[in-house]
């Protein structure tokens, strides 16, 4: 006499197999994790070898504001170095007037207010007819 029924056995084996496959998920995800964070590392070595100290610092300021920012400049330094145009650290004098080059040469950002029009009274309360 089996302790389980052939349903029950059934459910146990799929069971085990979700169970499986959510370990082996998981591990994936950490390894993924773990090259994300090996690769920031790697990248953050570069920066400060490319850069100066007052360069870095200044960097890490813009990054504190507009993270986004700090990820295109820490690209356009990185392809810069890569492909040699670097033949010194970067100062920062030259850091300024990379950052406006990207500010000047991005799309302007810009501030639309859109003010109702007086004619518009369909969510006003008419109080008169109370």
């Amino acid at each position: 006499m089996s302790g389980l029924g052939a349903g029950e056995e059934e459910r146990a084996k799929q069971m085990a197999g979700m169970q499986m496959q959510q370990d082996s998920d998981m591990q994936e995800m950490a390894e993924r994790q773990k090259q994300v964070q090996e690769m920031q590392e790697k990248k953050r070595v570069m920066i400060r070898q490319i850069l100066e100290p007052e360069a870095l610092e200044r960097l890490s300021r813009v990054g504190m504001v507009k993270p986004e920012k700090k990820e295109q400049a820490e690209m356009m330094l990185l392809q810069m170095a890569q492909s040699g145009r670097l033949t010194e650290k970067v100062t920062d004098a030259a850091l300024q007037q990379m950052m406006e080059k990207m500010v000047s040469s991005g799309a302007a950002t810009s501030v639309t207010i859109q003010r109702k029009r007086r004619d518009d009274d369909d969510d006003d309360i008419d109080l008169d007819n109370l």
